[in-house]
């Protein structure tokens, strides 16, 4: 409203302000485009797409392997893993509301064990959901090459009790995305050493959430548990990298898990045993630069890790 000459008259705040006053001023969908490009520049899928038969898939960390999946065949399912659906579908009378709220929500059980607020947990929060959402940029290439049957098209018996997805099954998607929460949440809940592993012997609370949302998606009639171990070994592999590397450490474990040989049913304890043992799962260690790390995602760790 009235004369103007074409001259500024005010000094924009934003001169010379770091990376991390800029992504606070961002709104929020803006700012999850920022986090996600960061996090999944970091990662990568690797598959050989010389051919359609994809029976090994790799996850990798700038440029370094963290994880190896070998999948299985789907007669060796039908024959090793079908079994498992009829002794799990004793359990759907007891599991169905909340099967069918983890069909879109599993956030809110990790949120029994310690407050998820918006105001009060706001960067556990954008953590939490990016790890999601990079969980599914990673399976969901690796349910594409892998291409494995679901239990429904196996037998028509299975009678699964809510819609099938029409993607592949291996590895579960809900394992995947359950364990990586329970892994990064460990470390910011528990006033105590972060060792995942050890975590998962004793049962703690998030990776007793994160084990019953992964086998209640057999008990479904949706998932082998095979799917679960694989995704189990792939999500915590990889928000436990990622925490290492935003706690300032610099090397990090890597793990392959021998899919095509599993027979075993889905737990805690299964998974204790497959990641103390050498058989089920072999474990390495990869080391890393920390300049991988953006400045302003480790002021963003720094403020999520105050919220606890």
């Amino acid at each position: 409203m009235g004369f103007w000459d074409g001259k500024a008259d005010r000094t924009p705040h934003q001169n010379g302000r770091q990376s991390w006053a800029a992504l606070k001023a961002m709104s929020n969908g803006p700012r999850r485009a920022v986090l996600d490009q960061a996090l999944l520049g970091m990662c990568a899928v690797s598959l050989d797409t010389s051919t359609d038969a994809n029976d090994e898939g790799r996850v990798t960390l700038d440029g370094e392997t963290i994880v190896t999946l070998k999948k299985p065949t789907n007669a060796f399912l039908a024959d090793k893993q079908l079994r498992f659906l009829r002794t799990y579908a004793d359990l759907r009378g007891d599991r169905l509301s909340e099967i069918v709220m983890q069909t879109g929500d599993i956030q809110s059980f990790f949120a029994l064990v310690g407050y998820m607020a918006p105001d009060a947990t706001k960067w556990t929060l954008a953590l939490n959901q990016a790890i999601y959402r990079l969980c599914t940029m990673i399976e969901q290439p690796l349910k594409h090459a892998f291409d494995v049957a679901r239990p429904i098209a196996m037998t028509a018996k299975v009678q699964p009790i809510i819609q099938t997805p029409g993607h592949g099954s291996w590895p579960s998607g809900h394992a995947t995305e359950s364990f990586a929460s329970a892994t990064l949440l460990t470390r910011l809940f528990y006033n105590r050493g972060f060792d995942p592993v050890q975590e998962i012997a004793n049962g703690n609370e998030l990776y007793r959430h994160a084990e019953r949302i992964a086998m209640n998606r057999t008990v479904a009639g949706v998932h082998f548990p095979t799917d679960s171990m694989a995704g189990a070994v792939l999500g915590v592999t990889l928000a436990e990298a990622l925490v290492r590397l935003l706690d300032g450490e610099t090397e990090v474990k890597a793990r392959t898990f021998n899919g095509d040989t599993y027979e075993g049913d889905f737990t805690l304890k299964a998974l204790t045993d497959a990641l103390d043992g050498n058989t089920v799962v072999q474990t390495t260690s990869v080391t890393f630069s920390q300049d991988i790390v953006p400045a302003w995602l480790r002021r963003l760790w720094d403020d999520a890790k105050e919220e606890w």
